[in-house]
Order: C-alpha cells, then sequence, then structure tokens
C-alpha cells in the first residue's frame, strides 16, 4: 500500500494547506486521554475547582480542533474516558496517586513534543538531544 493511502485529507488553517496523517490523530487522541487521567487524579487530590489539567484540554481543543466535527468529538471522548480510568484506579488521593500525576504529565510531555515534532518543520524536540 502507497504512502499516500495514510494521508488523510488536507485542510486550509492560517492560509496553509495542513496535512494530518494517522500518527497525528493516534497521538492527539491518546494526549487528549492521558490529559483526562491527569486530570482525574488532581480531582481526587484537590477537589472539582481544581482544572489544571481541563485547561489544557481546553486549549488543545481550540488549537486543534476548534469546530465542531469528528477531531473534536474524539478528542473529548478521549478525555471523557481517560478521567473515568483514572477515576477507576484513583478515587482517592494517596501517593499512588499523586504518582500517577507525574507520570500522565510526563507521557503528556512525550505526546506533545512528537506532534509537535511531526507538525513543525525544523522542530527539535528536546527528547532527541
Amino acid at each position: 500500500m502507497s504512502l499516500l493511502a495514510f494521508v488523510l485529507p488536507a485542510f486550509t488553517a492560517h492560509g496553509q494547506t495542513v496535512i494530518r496523517n494517522q500518527d497525528y490523530y493516534r497521538d492527539v487522541i491518546s494526549l487528549s486521554e492521558t490529559l483526562g487521567k491527569a486530570h482525574s487524579v488532581r480531582v481526587a487530590c484537590n477537589g472539582r475547582d481544581d482544572q489544571y489539567w481541563r485547561t489544557y484540554m481546553q486549549r488543545l481543543l481550540e488549537l486543534e480542533a476548534p469546530y465542531q466535527g469528528g477531531l473534536r468529538r474524539s478528542m473529548v471522548n478521549g478525555f471523557n474516558a481517560g478521567f473515568s480510568t483514572g477515576r477507576s484506579y484513583h478515587a482517592l488521593c494517596t501517593q499512588a496517586t499523586v504518582d500517577a500525576e507525574k507520570t500522565y504529565a510526563m507521557e503528556g510531555q512525550v505526546l506533545a513534543n512528537r506532534l509537535t515534532a511531526g507538525n513543525m518543520p525544523g522542530y527539535v524536540s528536546p527528547d532527541s538531544e
């Protein structure tokens, strides 16, 4: 199968044509899930008023899927699934919960770096140094 079969339709953003491939969709949805997990453990420890990771998710939606559509739905569903998963593992605030937030933050950073590297020509990820 040719590489072109994996390239999804291009769209225009800020006057430039942007092509999204399957890796992009996998990573941005995985990042959404990871943010949901991080949000769940933060809420377990700090209460529902703590919107730290949810704010990151809202910003990600603004940047990557500002309009209603399949990608935005998939990202929101990923965040919600991650939140549910996180709650099922970390309903109470324990040291394991605090450690889980750190793990999710590191996973999110790896995904964010991979997304940036794949979508910004010339970007060098700190992970690759």
